[in-house]
């Protein structure tokens, strides 16, 4: 990740922010994100922590609806790169392991909305409710930006506030 990509992610503080390459690894996460969303070193694939995370499955607010966006996005990314076998490969491994996967992966809907809702209740904050917004890097093909804003009007914001003054979670200058 460029420096100045780094600076647009610590500036998102004290919201969530990532990015990700297009197999839905991540490659950078602010602080703000490992805070909230708890990534840790062994979150290495959104699609395959979303599967299968007991943690977090445990704290997504509305994981089951969720669940068939996720799996229709991850399946429009694929159909961009027709010939890339990375993406049958970790459908395959999830189709092993996830049931749930297997259902929605054997429907073949595909999604595209770049703009989704997600909650997730936090062990300090309590319920967070984010609007999240992802961005293609148009100097980086394949790689997305995945930006996090508190929804208005439930509370988010202030326990955000709060839970980033306790963790020292504020945008770098």
């Amino acid at each position: 990740v460029t420096p100045e990509l780094r600076r647009v992610l610590d500036a998102w503080a004290p919201r969530p922010a990532y990015i990700r390459e297009r197999h839905w690894n991540l490659i950078a996460v602010n602080g703000a994100a490992r805070e909230v969303f708890g990534y840790g070193d062994d979150d290495h694939n959104c699609l395959v922590t979303f599967f299968t995370s007991v943690r977090y499955r445990a704290t997504h607010l509305h994981w089951e609806a969720a669940a068939p966006g996720v799996v229709g996005r991850f399946r429009a990314d694929a159909a961009r790169y027709p010939d890339d076998p990375e993406f049958a490969r970790i459908a395959e491994d999830l189709l092993a392991v996830s049931p749930e996967f297997a259902e929605l992966w054997h429907r073949h809907e595909v999604s595209a909305r770049a703009q989704a809702v997600k909650g997730i209740r936090h062990p300090e904050a309590g319920e967070l409710i984010f609007e999240a917004t992802v961005l293609p890097l148009a100097d980086h093909p394949g790689h997305d930006l995945v930006l996090y804003n508190p929804q208005p009007e439930t509370g988010t914001r202030e326990r955000l506030e709060r839970l980033a003054a306790r963790h020292g979670l504020a945008a770098a200058s």
